[in-house]
């Protein structure tokens, strides 16, 4: 018990404990600190990625708008030939030759007069 006794006291010599009272208190009062910073955080990216959602949202509604009016974008692109494909090559021009009726029966099933 007496060996005892005479650590405590050279522990409190070494050891101040007022000095690791202040030391655990700064410790609470920088770990509140983080903890209400990294919630600012979070928030903020909160945020960051509802706005995300919004922007998609916008686009649905631009695609809904599209269809109300009856333009499909994404079905009529996909078709589409290229800038390459579509325009005649030589060769090509020699061995294929659409006739003026042709293109105007293709005009009147579009209902193009």
């Amino acid at each position: 018990m007496s060996t005892t006794a005479k650590t405590m006291q050279a522990v409190n010599k070494k050891m101040d404990p007022q000095k690791t009272l202040q030391t655990m208190q700064n410790f609470q009062k920088e770990n509140m600190k983080m903890e209400m910073t990294e919630e600012m955080i979070n928030d903020t990216l909160d945020d960051i990625f509802d706005a995300s959602d919004d922007e998609e949202e916008s686009q649905d509604i631009v695609n809904q708008v599209l269809d109300e009016i009856g333009i499909e974008i994404s079905g009529k692109m996909a078709n589409a030939p290229s800038a390459a494909k579509g325009l005649p090559s030589a060769a090509s021009s020699k061995t294929s030759t659409i006739s003026d009726e042709e293109i105007e029966r293709q005009l009147k099933a579009l209902g193009v007069d």
